[in-house]
């Protein structure tokens, strides 16, 4: 890898580990770019109680020495991951570290059919209309209480992988895992309107989980700040068509 190149730290999606963000990670690499896909805090058994807060402290350890080697990153938020993403650009850009005297910081901030927050206290909840979609399944206890795990049922799998051959889509359904049901209720305390760095949302057109044009609706009540473009792919686009999406990056790294 060239050591001017900007890297890429990517915070995932809820319940999707990182493994399956490889198609993506290769079509960078042929590139010449590194993706780093840490897993998500909130992800997992016994993660009950934790919330966003926990996966942007999670994004800073990763990023921090990389900073102090003098390396930019360029933050990618996908689906859930759009709010840490976000959070962790504060305080935490080049300028921002330049003005303390340190190295390196977040130069670049891209959405992929992310939860791109244009005001403080909002949530996956709030932003979803108040209650959980017919696609959601929050886990059970075995004497019927409700556990503090949100997951998915089977009518995920073609909003997820609408675009994925049967047998792929079945894979990466398979792999899939809880997260902590408060990262989807707490309101952010930082807002996209708030980033000072560069920043694109990267619209998946063949979103049939994230429709398009609500992709659309929530980028634009961001700001004109926040810069739109679009790949072919669904809301798997990092499996789907990694290549759009690599092709997507490297041009933002370029900028």
């Amino acid at each position: 890898m060239t050591t001017d190149k900007p890297i890429i730290l990517l915070a995932h999606g809820a319940w999707h580990p990182p493994s399956l963000y490889d198609p993506l990670k290769k079509a960078l690499e042929t590139r010449g770019y590194e993706l780093l896909v840490p897993e998500l805090v909130t992800m997992g058994a016994g993660k009950t109680g934790k919330t966003w807060d926990a996966d942007v402290t999670m994004l800073l350890e990763n990023a921090t020495p990389l900073f102090d080697q003098g390396k930019s990153i360029i933050l990618l938020g996908h689906s859930y991951g759009g709010i840490p993403a976000c959070i962790a650009t504060r305080g935490n850009t080049v300028d921002d570290r330049r003005t303390l005297g340190k190295r390196g910081g977040f130069s670049h901030l891209a959405f992929l059919a992310a939860f791109a927050m244009p005001a403080k206290g909002m949530s996956v909840l709030s932003v979803s209309g108040g209650s959980w979609l017919p696609w959601h399944k929050v886990l059970e206890f075995e004497d019927g209480s409700v556990s503090n795990f949100l997951f998915v049922n089977e009518k995920a799998m073609d909003l997820l992988y609408n675009d994925l051959p049967p047998d792929k889509a079945q894979m990466m359904f398979d792999s899939l895992t809880p997260s902590s049901y408060e990262a989807f209720t707490t309101g952010v305390d930082f807002a996209v309107t708030e980033v000072t760095i560069p920043k694109i949302f990267i619209v998946c057109e063949d979103d049939a989980l994230f429709p398009p044009e609500y992709q659309k609706s929530l980028a634009t009540a961001c700001g004109q700040h926040l810069r739109q473009l679009s790949v072919s792919g669904g809301h798997s686009a990092f499996a789907s068509v990694p290549q759009e999406v690599a092709e997507i990056l490297v041009q933002l790294a370029k900028e």
